[in-house]
């Protein structure tokens, strides 16, 4: 049996005056993320895939730089 992958906007984070979109990647009904990715809003891009921790501020800023 097959499971679903789902992806779920977790958070959007402001940082220095941009927007960060935090998907989360759930298979089927689990409740905890097995991975992450940031999306920058501002064009709709993805920023960084595949984190597997959920970023911080700060780490988000210092990928940005």
């Amino acid at each position: 049996m097959r499971t679903e992958a789902i992806t779920r906007t977790i958070a959007v984070l402001g940082v220095d005056g941009e927007n960060f979109e935090v998907d989360g990647h759930f298979e089927g009904q689990e409740r905890k993320a097995r991975w992450y990715s940031v999306k920058q809003l501002s064009d709709g891009r993805t920023f960084v895939d595949h984190l597997p921790t959920f970023p911080s501020h700060d780490e988000i800023r210092k990928m940005v730089n």
